[in-house]
């Protein structure tokens, strides 16, 4: 009996992780005339931003954290929106749901560039977490 309960719990463990999108990602599935998609956005840890900027500068937005808990998940770059002070910058990741996957955590090293001019004063970052608050931090251009 103790025999048979070792031996399911690694394979109901391993059911979760290959069928459900795990930790360090979200996932919203759409279908489109039959066919499955997953969009997942990448959590992220930390980011690093210059402290000040020009105004003609291009401002470099580095991002640390995870793309997702194995293999099957992948950075598919960014999605950005922004305004006269603020940019909003959210790392989206695939999911490929056939065949299959390494179950080695995918780590995010990505920098999203955004191009010139900004106005002078402060101007904010957000970038949205999956399961968390959006991550936010500043940076003065002058």
């Amino acid at each position: 009996m103790m025999r048979s309960r070792t031996l399911l719990v690694p394979v109901v463990v391993g059911i979760v992780v290959l069928v459900g999108g795990g930790a360090g990602c979200a996932a919203l599935t759409e279908t489109e005339e039959g066919a499955e998609h997953e969009h997942a956005i990448a959590a992220v840890d930390s980011l690093q931003v210059p402290d000040r900027i020009a105004p003609s500068d291009t401002l470099s937005v580095r991002m640390h954290g995870t793309v997702g808990p194995n293999g099957c998940h992948s950075f598919d770059g960014f999605d950005a929106s922004r305004s006269r002070d603020r940019l909003t910058v959210t790392p989206r990741v695939e999911h490929k749901t056939d065949g299959m996957c390494t179950m080695a955590i995918v780590p995010l090293d990505e920098t999203y560039t955004a191009p010139s001019p900004f106005e002078n004063g402060t101007f904010t970052v957000v970038v949205p977490q999956p399961d968390e608050p959006d991550l936010t931090t500043t940076v003065e251009v002058r």
